[in-house]
């Protein structure tokens, strides 16, 4: 007699598009866009470097509030899969990998944002498209062992963070011209250096993630 056949791991199941998720990263990655369009105050680039000074207060509170919106809806993105806890080793692997993500996009709208008051011209965007791809590679990786929509949603949940983020730093580098070609053009950069680089990662994620919870063949 062969051994009764184990019952499916729901991390295992393949991962179906969760439209709400991809919805509330859609919003909020729009509004923080168009709320980049407004006269913020800009902080000063320092020379010889990247580095900025002067901070305003307001535009730090913007960007803390968009990482907090961000988390919000990437936390409830990770916790609403099935069997997913908040002390599982995958939604703590969304929550460092976001974090970090949140930091380095922070630096990098600042950046920009003196770069707009600078009026230094166009960026040249030769890196920009690791700051989508590589915090969602990672997370993926690390919670593949619970199963391949586990991973998969715990890699599209940076998106709620890296998005917001990434299309409000393009935003804020825009601010000083045409509020609508600003727009569309943050769009634009948000869509081709943000969106692709994460498809792309999400499709690695998918294929390098192994079902779980299945017996081995007697």
């Amino acid at each position: 007699m062969h051994p009764p056949a184990s019952s499916p791991d729901p991390g295992a199941a393949r991962p179906r598009l969760p439209w709400p998720t991809v919805a509330g990263i859609g919003i909020l990655t729009v509004g923080t866009v168009a709320l980049g369009q407004r006269d913020w105050a800009l902080p000063e680039r320092a020379a010889g470097g990247f580095e900025v000074t002067a901070v305003p207060s307001s535009l730090t509170a913007l960007v803390l509030g968009v990482t907090a919106a961000g988390l919000l809806v990437g936390g409830w993105a990770v916790l609403r899969t099935r069997s997913v806890r908040p002390g599982d080793a995958a939604f703590l692997a969304w929550l460092v990998g976001s974090v970090l993500a949140a930091a380095a996009l922070s630096w990098n709208a600042f950046v920009l944002a003196a770069d707009a008051a600078l009026e230094a011209g166009p960026v040249i965007p030769v890196f920009h498209w690791l700051f989508t791809f590589v915090p969602a590679v990672l997370v993926g990786l690390l919670a593949r062992q619970r199963g391949a929509a586990v991973a998969w949603t715990a890699a599209l949940a940076t998106a709620a963070v890296t998005l917001p983020l990434f299309g409000l730093g393009w935003s804020l580098l825009a601010s000083r011209g045409s509020a609508l070609a600003g727009f569309g053009n943050s769009l634009w950069s948000t869509a081709a250096l943000g969106v692709l680089p994460l498809v792309i990662a999400l499709a690695m994620v998918q294929s390098s993630s192994r079902p779980t919870g299945t017996s081995a063949p007697s």
